[in-house]
């Protein structure tokens, strides 16, 4: 009977793990399964295909209050060069997950693609701590 609560109880902590993997965000919501789809698309380089799944995600209330599908939204805006909009949406996900570490890193490269390269220093600092691969990605691209 032990060994069967115990294997119960490692297979309970491998599948939480597995579960919140794939997210920087605390405020975790089941994706839609388009999201994954558009991801592929981003990886792709597929911004402007991307962008328009994303927006038919973001019609849906449900989403507009996940900061993983508004950071990805505001990287495909960066990509395509709107970076107004794109700062609009990193700062949205960052109000609902001050510590996402996806949006903090995005946020200081657009710093960086718009010459605002003090505030992507700024934003660099709030990743210091967290011994990620963000912070490895943000200080390199801020002194390419």
């Amino acid at each position: 009977m032990k060994k069967i609560i115990a294997l119960f109880g490692i297979l309970l902590i491998y599948s939480t793990n597995s579960f919140a993997a794939g997210t920087d965000s605390s405020t975790e919501v089941i994706k839609p399964s388009s999201y994954q789809d558009m991801l592929k698309l981003i990886k792709n380089e597929k911004y402007n295909e991307a962008l328009q799944g994303l927006e038919k995600i973001l019609e849906q209330n449900k989403y507009k209050q996940d900061p993983d599908i508004l950071t990805h939204y505001a990287f495909v805006l960066r990509k395509t060069k709107n970076f107004k909009k794109s700062e609009e949406y990193y700062n949205k996900a960052l109000n609902i997950d001050p510590q996402h570490r996806g949006a903090l890193e995005y946020l200081g490269e657009l710093y960086v693609d718009t010459q605002r390269s003090n505030l992507a220093k700024e934003v660099l600092k709030k990743l210091e701590n967290c011994r990620c691969q963000e912070y490895s990605e943000l200080k390199n691209y801020i002194n390419k």
